[in-house]
């Protein structure tokens, strides 16, 4: 590397050699104090945006807006509601379906929401007052007048319950305006005050049920916790590299944008370099991408396709001058940037409000160890997720969301669930019998441990059949069982 400053002749020279790679897809709190650039201590619902983003039940968008005045509409709500209140239910299992198909199916069951809702009309406010009150079984109550607009019983119970507040009139009247609709900051301001409601007061919350449980309907969710559980998101608490100048540079680089969904990243290199030089940067740091992937599959589900490209300008000598090396990710299926970031965002909040909900019915405790947390969550995914044998959905939201994935959705949902539950889980690709295969692994006392959730999954026709053997297994067994598989990594050179 030339680092000896000379005339710059031409200006604004795209490097001739762009790589691009579609990869063919595989067969505790968070300490940031202003996490969300359009969310401010002077907003009305900062409190409970921060709270809620530092529980993991929200999340934002990859540029670091939350767009708390955006709308959500009514099987988003319902499904917020319903996981925030402690439900459980079955997901969705036939891809060809919308993914609220179960959302909608069990909030009209249990009466939640009206049969004829529309599931891709924005909610208003009314009906998410609605949604919550059902949920949460808040019984209505008469005698309040809050609002000069409605004499509603669900609006006044709700205000005395403290779950709204109102729209101040200007004049110290308040307003409902039931028909406006809701916004995402007012869905979290509901929703935390409704939770809080529920732990303080004489109200109690609908119980949890599932398909496999509905006998005991009647039973209260009862916590047997030893102490409260924090969403441990410490892993993906994953800050820009300072420099561009090494290959673990390079894998950082590319692990800070996967754990925080960063479409679009430039690093500037000082200095002259070859164009010989400067392509075995970018090959390296193509390189450095695999690596970063097997730490975050959980994101390397959705964003698949990476660009590296460079800007420069030339020497006298022909040489490229300070270069910026341009990192780029997207979908290889073609979803689009908003569409992807939308459906990070449910599978976060999704997979937080699992995780919430198992530490709150006891099944999950603070005094289990890893392996203990691991398997529960083993068990988990094999009796909620389906294989996909049309091998088209392949994230980590077509897993929670859908209920159904390939192996690579399958890995994302356990390992995000695993994580945030205080179970470190990295990934591993390989394959067998001639197949792609993504996998979990876990370090444990000094040993690596696999976790293969896809092939947990239940062959049997039983809904409550696990298969263990694919539970806390070592390399050689992987290597050498009936179904032996090879490993990524060994043919992989880190740096």
């Amino acid at each position: 590397m030339k680092t000896r400053r000379t005339k710059k002749i031409v200006l604004g020279v795209l490097i001739a050699i762009a790589l691009l790679a579609g990869i063919a897809p595989l067969g505790s709190a968070r300490a940031e104090s202003q996490p969300f650039k359009d969310v401010s201590q002077a907003d009305y619902y900062y409190k409970e945006v921060m709270a809620m983003y530092q529980q993991g039940a929200i999340s934002g968008y990859g540029d670091g807006t939350f767009l708390p005045q955006n709308t959500v509409s009514n099987a988003e709500a319902l499904k917020l509601v319903c996981l925030a209140a402690g439900f459980t239910f079955s997901a969705q299992a036939d891809a060809s379906k919308p993914w609220y198909t179960d959302v909608m199916s069990f909030a009209v069951e249990k009466k939640i929401a009206d049969a004829g809702t529309d599931p891709n009309q924005a909610a208003s406010r009314e009906e998410m007052c609605k949604y919550i009150a059902a949920a949460f079984n808040i019984p209505l109550q008469a005698g309040t007048d809050a609002f000069t607009d409605t004499d509603s019983s669900l609006a006044n119970t709700l205000y005395e319950y403290g779950v709204i507040s109102g729209i101040p009139n200007g004049d110290g009247t308040l307003s409902f305006g039931g028909g406006n609709k809701v916004k995402r900051c007012e869905v979290c301001v509901m929703l935390f005050r409704a939770k809080n409601t529920v732990q303080s007061s004489s109200v109690q919350a609908l119980p949890s049920v599932t398909e496999e449980s509905s006998a005991q309907e009647d039973e209260p969710i009862v916590s047997t916790s030893a102490e409260p559980f924090v969403l441990d998101l410490s892993h993906y608490q994953v800050a820009r590299p300072d420099s561009f100048s090494s290959f673990d540079d390079y894998v950082n680089a590319w692990s800070y944008m996967l754990a925080n969904a960063v479409l679009c990243e430039q690093f500037r290199l000082e200095g002259s370099y070859t164009r010989a030089e400067l392509t075995q940067i970018m090959t390296k740091a193509q390189n450095a991408f695999y690596f970063a992937s097997f730490d975050y599959m959980e994101y390397y589900s959705f964003l698949n396709r990476w660009k590296i490209s460079a800007m420069y300008s030339l020497d006298e000598n022909g040489n490229c001058l300070d270069p910026t090396i341009t990192l780029r990710l997207s979908n290889v299926f073609g979803i689009s940037d908003s569409e992807i970031l939308r459906e990070i965002s449910v599978f976060k909040e999704s997979c937080a409000q699992i995780v919430t909900n198992l530490f709150a019915n006891g099944t999950l405790s603070t005094a289990m160890t890893a392996k203990e947390r691991a398997y529960v969550l083993y068990r988990y995914v094999a009796q909620h997720v389906v294989y996909d044998s049309s091998s088209t959905l392949y994230s980590g939201y077509n897993a929670v969301v859908g209920g159904t994935a390939v192996c690579q959705g399958y890995t994302a949902m356990y390992n995000y669930l695993c994580n945030i539950a205080g179970a470190p889980m990295v990934s591993m690709t390989g394959s067998s019998g001639g197949n792609g295969h993504v996998w979990s692994r876990i370090f444990s006392n000094g040993v690596w441990y696999n976790i293969d959730s896809t092939w947990g999954d239940p062959t049997t026709g039983d809904p409550n059949y696990c298969d263990d053997s694919w539970f806390w297994v070592s390399d050689s067994y992987l290597r050498n069982a009936g179904k032996p598989r090879s490993f990524d990594s060994d043919t992989l050179i880190y740096g």
